[in-house]
């Protein structure tokens, strides 16, 4: 049994890796340690803790860790069933490794762009002969939102919202239309760039962010929530030291 661990910017994502597939999906806090802690006396089999991480994990989940398993950390360094064609390979997020994995196993040997929404929106492109050679990244939901109301002086700080209206009659409205009617032009213009360039094209949306616009996307669209855990088991089962 292997643990797998996506520490993001502000949640850690953990699952279950029994037989090379998921089980059980558990969502944690940065500082969450006793949750850690329940979860390794639950399941006293775990050997191995593999992750992907964009931040340090806080010391006392690190050490618990260390203390129960072996821990590895994704790195553009280890074997990848695809070929990373990425010019700065070694300041490469490992959660965009981990989501072009997730892509590669879903739709081989195809164009696919990979969207992942989460602290940032990232655009990946895994062409249809296995190269990944980079995309994008842009500011997500929330720090569009942080960003509006620290960088001034009377703008509050909102929350997103499913649905903002075009026209905001207010200035809370205006903001969230700013930002949600953005992010979704923003999402519709750079599928359009790709689509003009390579055809045929899949399209990958995941991260948590992307529940605010899985049902405005086309149909040929596949939204998911788990991208970088489930490119973490595809490349553990590839580099097979698991």
């Amino acid at each position: 049994m292997v643990l797998l661990l996506d520490v993001g910017n502000t949640i850690i994502k953990a699952a279950l890796l029994t037989e090379g597939l998921i089980q059980e999906v558990f969502n944690l806090g940065l500082n969450d340690h006793q949750s850690i802690d329940e979860l390794l006396r639950k399941y006293p089999k775990l050997r191995l803790c593999f992750m992907s991480a964009v931040r340090e994990l806080p010391e006392p989940i690190s050490k618990s860790l260390s203390e129960k398993m072996i821990v590895r950390m994704l790195s553009s360094e280890m074997s990848m069933p695809f070929t990373l064609a990425y010019k700065t390979s070694e300041t490469l997020g490992t959660d965009r490794i981990a989501a072009v994995a997730a892509a590669w196993e879903m739709y081989p040997a195809e164009n696919v762009l990979v969207i992942d929404m989460g602290s940032c929106i990232t655009y990946d492109f895994l062409s249809a002969d296995g190269v990944y050679y980079g995309g994008a990244i842009s500011p997500g939901i929330e720090m569009r939102f942080k960003a509006m109301h620290t960088f001034t002086a009377r703008l509050p700080l909102v929350s997103a919202v499913g649905a903002a209206n075009l026209i905001g009659e207010t200035t809370i409205a205006s903001l969230q239309s700013g930002v949600m009617n953005g992010v979704q032009a923003e999402l519709d213009g750079i599928i359009e760039q790709y689509e003009a360039r390579y055809q045929p094209l899949k399209i990958l949306v995941g991260g948590g962010d992307n529940k605010y616009f899985d049902k405005k996307f086309k149909i040929n669209i596949f939204a998911t929530s788990n991208l970088v855990l489930e490119g973490l088991r595809v490349i553990l089962n590839y580099n097979r030291f698991g």
